[in-house]
């Protein structure tokens, strides 16, 4: 892997307090290494009226054969922290000067309306990470588990004796049905219940599709790709947590362990007691529309803070979606919403920005190294 400097070694806070800043600041470092930028305007506007992009930014070969792909913002509020990881990787170098069928792929904001919401959700409440599956859903595919959990996580107020009790039905259906079908519950992901936690979805969401139109027009040549998703909230407080869906002992599992490495692939330092079996992940659209491309793909979690308060942030968000003024207690709610997923802690900032380009560098280097540059 080339030698760079840190992040916070030549670089500001990059963690901008709104989407457009974040955005502009993105889009400068883009264009002073050369990249074009390919952008997809969402139909709603930002909390101050202000357009909303889903933007691309490609570097090398238009005709790449060998594509590296970073994504952020698929979560909108944890694209702060990716939006940031990607700018500090530019203003660094970026991926400096590519040979020929190479390509490297910036994509800013997958989900533009929750990153300028600040939410992780999109527009219609939609986790688009559980967006990209069949629709219609088959019949017998309901999650029975959230549905009987769903009336449990309604709270009536913002208050410690209701969280409380969400608390105490989610621990006995724990305790009933064991960890891992309580995380296929909660986090796997559901399409009945539109006003509730890690919503699915009805139909494809805008962000979906319009993804879906850029890995189409951008990596229809791609034989052989690499993708890294930016993400925040499981892990190590600070620290890139690494999660692999490919199947053990596959050609892509075994790619990204030469990448990786075993020990960061291993789960080590999770926040999850068990995984859910996610359901329409982004990266099951790469695989749908790439068919051709031989893919190896790591979602990149920086940790933020420990389960019980990552899930009280999920029953925040799902009680402030219901809220139509901005009283004492929506403003706490929305607060520790915030910090769960980007963190105002100085020392969580830098740790991201450093372990995020040093990722990006990493990943870029593996892609050369595969090219036989």
């Amino acid at each position: 892997m080339p030698s760079f400097q840190t992040a916070t070694d030549t670089t500001d806070d990059l963690f901008y307090a709104t989407y457009s800043t974040a955005r502009q600041a993105w889009r400068e470092a883009v264009q002073a290494r050369g990249g074009a930028i390919d952008s997809q305007q969402h139909p709603l506007t930002g909390p101050e009226g202000e357009p909303l992009w889903m933007d691309l930014a490609r570097f090398g070969d238009p005709l790449a054969g060998r594509a590296l792909v970073i994504a952020c913002g698929t979560h909108g509020i944890e694209g702060y922290a990716g939006s940031a990881v990607q700018t500090a990787w530019l203003r660094l170098g970026g991926p400096g000067a590519l040979p020929a069928g190479c390509a490297v792929l910036l994509i800013h904001a997958v989900n533009p309306w929750g990153f300028a919401y600040r939410q992780r959700v999109t527009e219609n409440n939609v986790d688009l990470n559980r967006n990209f599956t069949g629709f219609p859903r088959p019949a017998g595919s309901a999650n029975s588990g959230y549905a009987e959990l769903h009336p449990q996580l309604q709270l009536r107020d913002w208050s410690e004796a209701e969280i409380a009790r969400a608390f105490a039905a989610m621990d006995a259906f724990r305790l009933r049905v064991g960890e891992k079908a309580f995380s296929d519950a909660f986090n796997g992901g559901q399409h009945l219940h539109c006003d509730g936690i890690f919503y699915g979805g009805s139909a494809p969401e805008w962000s979906n599709q319009a993804l879906r139109r850029l890995l189409r027009r951008h990596l229809c040549d791609a034989r052989q790709g690499l993708f890294v998703d930016l993400h925040t909230g499981i892990g190590p407080y600070g620290q890139p947590f690494l999660i692999n869906f490919d199947a053990p002992g596959s050609p892509a599992r075994e790619r990204a362990l030469r990448i990786w490495g075993e020990e960061a692939l291993s789960g080590k330092g999770s926040t999850h007691a068990a995984f859910a079996s996610f359901q329409g992940v982004l990266i099951d659209a790469l695989a749908e529309e790439l068919p051709g491309c031989e893919l190896s793909s790591v979602v990149v979690e920086f940790g933020t803070h420990e389960r019980r308060r990552m899930q009280r942030a999920h029953l925040a968000l799902m009680w402030l979606r219901r809220q139509r003024g901005n009283g004492e207690a929506v403003q706490r709610a929305r607060a520790e919403y915030l910090e769960a997923f980007i963190p105002a802690d100085p020392a969580w900032r830098r740790s991201v920005l450093d372990g995020g380009v040093a990722l990006c560098a990493r990943a870029c280097a593996a892609l050369l190294d595969e090219a036989g540059a």
